[in-house]
């Protein structure tokens, strides 16, 4: 039990780190950043929820801090926007040196042959977690149970294998939101792991570029190339954009050039 009285949340482990060779907190910037001393630390913490949306819980975790005489804590929202692939309302509030992020399981419905949902609702977490980005990134810490589940049943397998896969058919991670491939080369570069061979096909297809180029704004993309460079091994982060000939897509550079060119 962590907050409230809330009965089924459970924790997301995430694998969001940052180095730094200073004790100073460098705030949360972009993507989430945490604080380190020589070491790498979890920067924040998902906390999933099956019966509340992310500020609800947050409002009753400021209602249980003001009834115990405790100051309560600002709540920061990240608003959900499909048509940018962001498709969760998420809750944040900072805590001593952690982010707090509370949301949702989600649940999606879909009539016919589209690939956008007819119906999003709370869900449960087996349901969820086909919905994420990676499979060694949808393993749940249940505080009830003190246990890490998975509900793939590849989580723990491709950890052990050193495999960059996802949940569901590539394709169709990738184009729920097209950020996932470069998050995909980023685990993969700071890991050391490979990418599966369908999802390197996957990345290559010319939706999957098409989406990353015209939905995904450029800050995020930046966020990401941050943490990219930033990583163990920043020359494999670029040879994975290489090989996967998402250069131009990350870098628009070349109508720069043709122009100086002209």
């Amino acid at each position: 039990k962590v907050f409230g009285n809330q009965k089924h949340e459970t924790l997301r482990l995430t694998s969001k780190f940052r180095r730094s060779h200073n004790n100073a907190s460098m705030g949360r910037q972009g993507t989430k950043v945490l604080v380190s001393e020589n070491k790498c630390k979890p920067v924040d913490i998902d906390i999933a929820l099956d019966d509340l949306l992310g500020r609800q819980f947050a409002d009753h975790l400021n209602e249980y801090l003001s009834a115990h005489g405790e100051d309560t804590i600002s709540v920061g929202m990240v608003l959900k926007n499909p048509s940018k692939s962001k498709h969760l309302e998420t809750a944040t509030m900072k805590i001593n040196n952690f982010w707090l992020d509370f949301v949702n399981l989600r649940a999606e419905e879909y009539t016919q042959d589209s690939r956008i949902p007819d119906l999003m609702r709370i869900g449960t977490a087996h349901e969820d977690v086909f919905r994420r980005d990676l499979t060694i990134n949808v393993l749940f810490y249940n505080i009830n149970t003190a246990q890490v589940e998975d509900w793939t049943g590849r989580g723990f397998q491709d950890l052990h294998k050193g495999v960059v896969a996802t949940p569901l058919p590539p394709l169709t991670t990738l184009l729920d939101d097209p950020l996932r491939v470069l998050r995909s080369i980023r685990f993969a570069a700071r890991l050391r792991f490979t990418m599966d061979d369908e999802l390197v096909q996957a990345a290559k297809t010319k939706s999957v570029v098409e989406a990353l180029t015209q939905k995904v704004s450029r800050e995020r993309v930046g966020g990401e190339l941050d943490l990219m460079l930033r990583s163990l091994d920043p020359v494999g982060a670029m040879r994975l954009l290489i090989n996967l000939e998402l250069v131009d897509c990350v870098f628009p550079v070349a109508p720069y050039f043709r122009e100086l060119v002209e």
